[in-house]
Order: C-alpha cells, then structure tokens, then sequence
C-alpha cells in the first residue's frame, strides 16, 4: 500500500495504530451519544405524550417515540448494531467464548471507551 499522506517521520505501523485508536473512540462517542439519545426520548414522556391535534395520544405505548422519530430510531439502531457488532468481533480477539456470549461485555467496553474518548485530556494523558 503507497503512502497515502502519513504524517512526515512517523512508522506506517504507528499511524495505522493511532487511525485505529482514534476510528473505536470516535464510534465508541456514536454508540454512547445514540444511547443517551434514546434514553432521554423514554425518560423525557412517561405519559404517552399527543399526537399532532394535541390530544393524548392511545394508541402509543408509554415512552415509545412518535413516528417522526421512527426513521430515526432505525438509523441510531443500525448504526449502534453496526458498532456493537464491530466491538463484539475486536473483543473476540481476547476472549474466547462465542460471540452471543460476549456481546454485553463489548457494550460495557463501548461505553467505557466513550468515557475515555469524553475526557478533554484526551487517550493515554495525564487528565
């Protein structure tokens, strides 16, 4: 592979490692960012909510979006599954057990990392 604009004086290797580092941090911050969303929607309406008219909307179940949050909620979805299914796979490299056994430890690590990737000292400094 040529030299597609690597920084002057450094390894191939060591940009690739830090384009890596900083690729799962940035999804790392998408996955957290899109939980949070969805957890504010559910806790922002506990009552159902109205529908366009301003009557109470019935047919919704409590803390379920509206349906102009729908095209939404299946983007945020397929994005974080795409995200968790990434983290899922990279802690296959350090963890045996099959894939459905480790998915909730990937999300932990995802959430963990977007800790990381929050702290305005940045990976790997003194904060």
């Amino acid at each position: 592979m040529g030299d597609w604009g690597s920084a002057p004086g450094m390894q191939p290797d060591i940009q690739h490692l830090l384009l890596a580092e900083i690729l799962g941090l940035a999804m790392a911050r998408r996955a957290a960012d899109i939980l949070d969303r969805h957890r504010a929607a559910l806790m922002s309406d506990p009552g159902g909510g109205s529908d366009e008219a301003g009557e109470a909307g019935e047919d919704r179940a409590p803390g379920q979006p509206d349906e102009a949050d729908d095209a939404q909620f299946a983007l945020d979805n397929a994005i974080f599954t795409a995200v968790l299914d990434a983290a899922n796979e990279c802690l296959g490299q350090f963890d045996a057990r099959p894939s459905d056994e480790r998915w909730c430890d990937a999300l932990l690590q995802l959430i963990q990392l977007a800790q990381v990737a929050a702290d305005p000292a940045g990976p790997g400094q003194p904060g």
